[in-house]
């Protein structure tokens, strides 16, 4: 299996308008940061987990230009708010596209893009916008996308819940502050995790770095990549701090899960080479 990050960033990205990097150093071109997405695949099938904002220039960036299934993880913009740039998958696939999501995430595509869901004729060739079919699921569910098995499972973002999911050995989780018993369950096993880590210090609404690392020792992944980084975080910093089995995510990054939990040196592990004409 295969992950690519399309995304690295948080919602304001890095750097953020006004050219404000914070602590992260502009020279290295990891630093540079567009808000978070994942494509998660084996040789058969394909998912996309969010859509945003930046969603065309990622795809650009990694040659992508078809998808089985789209994941939501919850619908805030910087996860929801690309979503029209799937009109171009629908064009080049010439079908509609399957929406894996919770009821209230579905509803808040209803309500702000409520076009995406609208049957679209049969006999059209010419998709004029994005066509979804929505799967509505839950926490605690699972069910198989090609030879994908996917399970969603409950994280808490402050006052409200999003969805980390587990494919098949990997799983993701971001936006996330707190995880329920039941969610480590879950993760019981996995041989990737890629975490959204936003943060040095403690934050209302999303994990920080010691906690990240508290949460990695506790699930015991292979090896773990630390994604939705804030611009507090600069990669080489962080580089340096982490343990050789975790990585910081950048934009761009593949992962072969085969590879990755190799035990191999981590330049070899967790290559920058994005896969070409991945159609």
């Amino acid at each position: 299996m295969r992950v690519t990050i399309l995304g690295s960033g948080a919602s304001s990205g890095t750097p953020s308008i006004g050219n404000n990097w914070g602590r992260c150093n502009p020279a290295n071109p990891r630093n540079r940061r567009m808000r978070p997405a994942i494509v998660v695949e084996t040789e058969q099938t394909r998912i996309l987990v969010d859509t945003p904002p930046d969603l065309r220039h990622q795809l650009l960036a990694t040659d992508i230009m078809r998808f089985d299934a789209v994941c939501y993880t919850h619908a805030h913009a910087d996860h929801l708010h690309g979503i029209d740039d799937l009109r171009a998958i629908n064009r080049l696939t010439k079908a509609a596209l399957p929406l894996y999501a919770t009821a209230h995430t579905v509803g808040e595509i209803r309500r702000r893009f409520g076009y995406t869901l609208e049957p679209h004729p049969v006999d059209a060739h010419w998709f004029s916008r994005p066509v979804l079919v929505p799967h509505e699921i839950s926490a605690g569910e699972a069910f198989t996308i090609g030879d994908i098995r996917v399970e969603a499972f409950e994280q808490h973002h402050g006052r409200t819940m999003t969805l980390g999911f587990r494919f098949n050995d990997v799983a993701y989780s971001t936006d996330v502050a707190e995880l329920p018993e039941a969610s480590f369950a879950a993760l019981a096993g996995v041989r990737l995790w890629i975490l959204g880590v936003f943060s040095e210090r403690p934050f209302p609404t999303h994990c920080h770095l010691s906690q990240g690392l508290e949460w990695i020792a506790r699930v015991q992944p292979e090896a773990a990549v630390l994604t939705h980084l804030s611009s507090e975080l600069d990669y080489d910093a962080l580089v340096l701090r982490l343990p050789p089995h975790i990585a910081p995510a950048y934009d761009g990054m593949t992962i072969d899960v085969v590879d990755a939990v190799s035990g191999a040196p981590r330049d070899e592990t967790i290559s920058a080479e994005p896969a070409r004409r991945r159609a």
